[in-house]
């Protein structure tokens, strides 16, 4: 064989590694992209969990409020 004939061989599995490696990159940065994605969304849900909790006591505060407030007025009269 001919120096000629051997590196179109190397230079294709060079080629072929490089797209291999290439692959994997994007491959594992999907697989990260997913992952905090993931978590973002859980993240997200938690808060607004926390969110809604927190505005059902409200909301039933300022029921005990209004009720005070109807039997002060219904005192009064």
């Amino acid at each position: 064989m001919s120096q000629d004939q051997t590196n179109p061989t190397t230079t294709e599995n060079t080629a072929r590694a490089a797209e291999s490696a290439a692959k994997s990159i994007v491959g594992t940065l999907l697989d990260l992209g997913a992952a905090w994605a993931a978590h973002g969304l859980h993240a997200g849900k938690f808060s607004l969990e926390n969110s809604a909790r927190a505005l059902e006591k409200t909301a039933k505060t300022f029921e005990t409020l209004a009720r005070e407030f109807e039997k002060k007025s219904h005192r009064d009269a």
